[in-house]
């Protein structure tokens, strides 16, 4: 297993996921890194079919 992890100095971190093909995605778990401080505490989630044209998630009126 890994993690990652940004610099401290990267304001705008980012993660991007390819699942290959079209999945559905159930959940989104995050967690800490061992040892350590490094918690995600906000994050937003988009998705795209193309990887270049990005949409918000949204759920019951809310944008994750």
């Amino acid at each position: 297993a890994g993690g990652w992890s940004p610099l401290d100095t990267d304001h705008y971190p980012w993660l991007q996921v390819d699942l290959g093909s079209r999945k559905q995605v159930t959940a989104v778990a995050t967690q800490g890194r061992y040892s350590s401080s490094d918690w995600t505490t906000r994050y937003r989630l988009l998705y795209s079919d193309t990887g270049r044209n990005w949409k918000p998630y949204h759920q019951d009126g809310n944008i994750w």
